[in-house]
């Protein structure tokens, strides 16, 4: 018996193969809009947007104090806080000393302006809390005008107290204060000679 040649074993092959795939084939069915979604919600081409971390914000340990100033100094930062329920307390943090509420500077960040200044403080147990300048505790109070030694005005309540009058002088020329009543002398140097 003779051996067939081995072109025709692989077309043998090849010729079942081609009868038996078309029984196992299918019709093609169009695919669920579903399965195209992630390409539109996780495009390779695009850059995801950043999830949000909700924070749980935890009550400041330093809610009653405001910031008086902060420079610094040799060895850390001085920082002053001012007590908003009573203005006249106030804590000194020495950079390396104990103070007797026991708060530490943790940072220090500065602002553009000196507004912007927001001091980390630690407490004893540990807890860190900010504080920053806050303007009604910042403005300076204006001065009231005080009433001459001898007299003191009468002044109604609501009503405005009476501003002094000054004395009128019936000199026609300028006088200046600095230089007792005399007119200033203007003095033009001369140029240089050639």
């Amino acid at each position: 018996m003779k051996k067939p040649p081995r072109i025709q074993w692989f077309l043998c092959l090849v010729a079942g193969l081609f009868l038996v795939l078309p029984l196992g084939a299918q019709v093609p069915k169009k695919q669920p809009l579903g399965r195209y979604s992630e390409l539109w919600t996780k495009s390779a081409f695009t850059i995801p947007p950043l999830k949000e971390v909700v924070e749980i914000e935890e009550e400041n340990p330093l809610e009653e104090y405001t910031l008086a100033g902060a420079c610094e100094v040799e060895g850390g930062w001085f920082v002053v806080l001012i007590n908003k329920k009573e203005r006249d307390k106030r804590i000194r943090l020495h950079p390396g000393e104990n103070n007797e509420e026991g708060f530490e500077v943790v940072k220090v960040d500065r602002g553009s302006s000196y507004m912007d200044t927001r001091v980390e403080i630690k407490n004893r147990s540990g807890k860190i809390g900010a504080v920053e300048y806050d303007e009604k505790f910042i403005v300076l109070k204006k001065a009231t005008p005080k009433a001459p030694a001898g007299k003191k005005p009468t002044v109604k309540p609501g009503q405005r107290p009476p501003t002094p009058q000054r004395p009128t002088t019936t000199s026609k020329r300028p006088t200046s204060t600095s230089s007792g009543g005399k007119p200033r002398v203007r003095r033009i140097p001369s140029p240089p000679s050639r």
